[in-house]
């Protein structure tokens, strides 16, 4: 269900604001296809607090 149900997006963005808008678009009802590099994926992931390690 959503606004944007029977919509599929392809995903090639990276770092933060690409995939935070990626999100929303599903949270509305959006397939979303994430297409990541295929030996590191999204930069993001790696990304932690500052008091981690």
């Amino acid at each position: 269900m959503g606004a944007l149900k029977g919509i599929r997006i392809m995903d090639v963005s990276r770092v933060l604001a690409g995939p935070f808008c990626s999100m929303i678009l599903g949270d509305l009802g959006a397939e979303v296809i994430k297409v990541e590099h295929h030996e590191s994926g999204d930069e993001t992931r790696g990304w932690g607090p500052p008091f981690v390690g």
